[in-house]
């Protein structure tokens, strides 16, 4: 397979959306700003539109736009269209469409994933276009990759007002998910006992009868059938694209494949419903994408941690199985909202620093979506161009990037983020469950709360999964943070414990394992062994509080739940109290390692309600064992992280990259557009100087206690891009 050299810069452009005498000029101005690479036909201008009718191709287009990026020097990655199928698909096989919980197929001209992955002759007509595709092209010299199917997993709108819909209930998928429980159950003895319900005991007499719930277990039905749906529909799309990524390979093992991922998005941020498993995606593509929309919604004013939490997410897909991951989308300029939008106008200045917050999380191509809107669909769809192709001051952004990129893309290509210090576990189990329960957004809220605590602090923090302790790869961070991981089996509570014997610091919140195998109680709080980890036992909890907490002498808030924590250790310690003066949070020596265990919600309170519990405590025991973060920023006037730096490795040198957002509610943060910024940096190599890649500033770099010191000075709304020797 062709090797990636160099940081790619990309946009994507669909030819029959425009009209054919602009293309020339659209790739012409494209070029000049330094766009190397076009993504196209993964969801415009694609399967729907090349084969209308079945059998009869009309590649002709598409060809041309290929001879046309050769002509200029541009690269394509091809989309296989799968998400796109044409219309004659349906009338060909009317129960192709997915169907919903509520027995309504999913309509045709909504919306792209229409059709049910499990259908055979979707599958048939999909493989025999795909082969079709592959064979006409693999051999362009234009052709640098291809994309599996776009935005995988099910549609992510709602057809009606409230929850998006749930799928797929078609007898395909019943008769793929009957054959998936037979294997992991064996019998229906097994499946009978994982299935008991208090509400209703149905006892299944053959595989046959088994139906997937339809609805989640907040209607009072059972958490293992919920839990089992949700892992299976997981599976079955990390399946499908695997099956394509074969298919492709099988013609054209030279050119690399991805897929694209939207997470986070509002409607279902942790992927439960669309069927997101972004760590298992990333293994059977050769590069796994992500799509970054930090204009919409405006998160950038209500989550100034967005962008920066995505893109850890996303670098930890990639980071174990030593592969890089791709920007697939980012906006392009003003964003949703249709008439009455958009939710942020978005200006050059912010892809400017979208673009370089994505490479100082490791990214190693970013692509805007599109370079041109388009007429038909008014909803604010971003265009670095304006409506009719002309520039912007987008378009002067995007040149100044593009300049930037084709100068030291490949230098840099090389460097790499660390290990991150901390890691933050999350597990789909847990999100599926408590998503179940309609509980999922105290879990998001936990998680954002602690990631916030460890990015201010200057922590790189990455994400990891339970399989990772298996494998030992999560014996690389020094301390792991569990927030609200209800859900812990024992055979994870004992990889748990064998990560602190060896070393590790495992930080543990309220309702840790309370639940196990099949989303049942487990016996104890903390489960299994984790309470010798935690030297403790929870014998009791209050909900839906907001208990006070003493910590050296200063008070905090909890939120959500107040555990009573019953001392088992010799070993353990209390560092904070609640009122009635019983253990809020305790630190207990275990192997070689520690459990710090918190009775109350310090993640989300710090998030809700601006309490430094978490943040104290933080300072007080990981700065204590020598857990600290390699790159720190220092500077006047902080409400929050409004600068943000990231550094990257490379053998003979460094970078750092610092970035900056201001909310509309701090408007006195620069002065005269300027702000100075110390830099400090945990590095054994002996670095001297630092250089501005943009504008050429060079800065002097000291040594003091064992760490690298810079003072530089930023300017508002610019990216600070500096390589350290």
């Amino acid at each position: 397979m062709r090797q990636q050299d160099r940081i790619i810069y990309a946009a994507g452009y669909y030819p029959l959306m425009q009209e054919k005498q602009d293309w020339k000029k659209d790739l012409r101005l494209m070029k000049e700003s330094g766009i190397q690479l076009i993504r196209t036909a993964e969801l415009f201008n694609t399967w729907d539109r090349i084969e209308p009718e079945k059998g009869k191709f009309k590649f002709e287009f598409l060809d041309e736009f290929f001879d046309l990026c050769q002509e200029y020097g541009m690269k394509i990655l091809l989309g296989t269209g799968t998400a796109a199928p044409p219309y004659w698909i349906h009338k060909e096989y009317p129960d192709s469409n997915i169907l919903n919980n509520h027995g309504e197929q999913y309509p045709n001209n909504v919306s792209y994933t229409w059709a049910c992955i499990d259908h055979k002759g979707y599958l048939e007509e999909s493989e025999r276009y795909i082969n079709t595709l592959v064979n006409r092209y693999k051999d362009h010299p234009a052709l640098y990759a291809y994309q599996i199917h776009n935005e995988i997993g099910f549609p992510f709108m709602p057809l009606k007002d409230g929850d998006i819909d749930i799928y797929c209930y078609c007898e395909h998928t019943q008769k793929k998910y009957r054959k998936w429980l037979k294997e992991k159950y064996q019998s229906l003895d097994a499946l009978n006992y994982a299935y008991r319900w208090g509400a209703t005991n149905t006892c299944h007499t053959t595989w046959d009868e088994i139906e997937p719930p339809r609805t989640k277990p907040t209607s009072w039905s059972s958490v293992t059938r919920w839990l089992d749906w949700r892992l299976f529909s997981m599976e079955n799309y990390v399946d499908f694209v695997s099956w394509q990524n074969k298919l492709i390979k099988k013609i054209d093992s030279k050119h690399p494949t991805s897929t694209n991922i939207f997470f986070l998005k509002s409607q279902d941020p942790l992927g439960v419903l669309t069927a997101l498993d972004q760590f298992e995606m990333a293994k059977v593509v050769d590069h796994i994408g992500y799509d970054l929309y930090p204009g919409s919604g405006n998160k950038l004013e209500s989550k100034p941690e967005f962008a920066s939490m995505f893109l850890d997410m996303s670098t930890s897909t990639a980071k174990p199985l030593e592969k890089d991951y791709w920007l697939l989308e980012t906006e392009s300029g003003p964003i949703n909202g249709w008439v009455m939008g958009p939710s942020r106008n978005v200006k050059g200045f912010d892809l400017v620093r979208n673009v370089f917050e994505a490479i100082a999380h490791d990214a190693k191509l970013t692509l805007y979506q599109g370079w041109r809107q388009w007429d038909f669909q008014p909803l604010h769809w971003g265009g670095i161009v304006d409506l009719d192709g002309n520039p912007t001051e987008r378009t002067k952004a995007a040149e100044k990037i593009g300049s930037i990129l084709n100068k030291y893309g490949e230098e840099i290509f090389d460097a790499k983020n660390p290990v991150g210090e901390v890691a933050i576990l999350i597990s789909k189990e847990n999100a599926i469950v408590l998503n179940g329960m309609g509980q999922e957004k105290y879990l998001l809220e936990a998680m954002r709360g602690a990631y916030r605590v460890f990015w201010e602090k200057g922590y790189m923090v990455d994400f990891i999964t339970p399989d990772q302790f298996k494998s030992g790869y999560a014996n690389k961070y020094k301390a792991v943070y569990m927030p609200l991981m209800a859900v812990i089996d024992e055979d994870l509570s004992k990889d748990l414990e064998k990560y602190v014997q060896q070393g590790g610091i495992l930080i543990g919140t309220p309702r840790c394992g309370m639940l196990g195998k099949n989303g049942w109680y487990n016996h104890q709080i903390p489960c299994f062994n984790l309470s010798h980890v935690f030297g403790l036992k929870v014998e009791g909890v209050y909900a839906n509080t907001k208990p006070n907490v003493t910590f050296n002498s200063k008070n905090y808030s909890g939120i959500w739940h107040r555990e009573t924590l019953s001392i088992n250790s010799d070993t353990a310690k209390v560092l904070a109290r609640f009122n009635d003066d019983t253990p809020a949070v305790t630190l207990n020596s275990y192997g070689k390692g520690y459990g710090l265990y918190f009775g109350t919600h310090g993640d989300a309170a710090y998030l809700k309600e601006q309490s430094y519990l978490l943040w104290d405590v933080i300072d007080n025991v990981l700065l204590d064992h020598g857990v600290e973060p390699k790159l720190q920023l220092e500077y006047t006037n902080r409400k929050y992280k409004e600068v943000d730096g990231h550094y990257l490795e490379g053998d003979k040198r460094g970078y750092i990259f610092i970035t900056n957002y201001v909310t509309e509610n701090h408007p006195n943060f620069f002065i005269d557009g300027k702000k100075n910024v110390r830099i400090s940096l945990k590095e054994n190599r002996k670095f001297t100087k630092a250089v501005d890649l943009i504008n050429g500033d060079i800065y002097p770099i000291n040594c003091e206690d064992g760490k690298l010191k810079c003072n530089v000075t930023i300017n508002k709304n610019e990216v600070l891009l500096l390589k350290i020797t």
